[in-house]
């Protein structure tokens, strides 16, 4: 094989390549997503996935009171506030939960994290 059949291979290499990676679609990476769940006096944080809420129909909170009121009971995380070691405070998950059609018009988009007094 001569030097330049050599030449056009690896250019054609390259140009495939740059091709890829300038047409591929980024990825957005997969987040969780807040909302309230106002059950009792006061209102629990519950999370669940981007990905999964996505599949869902609709817009925002819509799209889980839509499944519910639908019958489709979900799966979501409950968030819970701790206070670290250094004073400051966290959110992390505490449990799985299920939401059921009695849920569906208890939810709300976003969520508020109260610190206590």
């Amino acid at each position: 094989m001569s030097d330049t059949w050599k030449w056009i291979a690896v250019g054609i290499c390259l140009a495939l390549f740059a091709t890829d990676t300038v047409l591929k679609p980024h990825e957005t990476p997969n987040r969780m997503v807040f909302f309230e769940l106002h059950r009792g006096h006061d209102p629990v944080v519950i999370g669940m996935m981007r990905d999964d809420l996505l599949k869902l129909p609709g817009r925002g909170a819509e799209r889980l009171s839509n499944a519910l009121a639908q019958g489709q009971p979900l799966t979501v995380w409950q968030y819970g506030l701790r206070k670290a070691e250094d004073g400051s405070y966290q959110a992390s998950p505490d449990r799985q939960i299920e939401l059921t059609s009695a849920d569906a018009s208890r939810l709300t988009f976003g969520a508020k994290i109260r610190l206590p007094d």
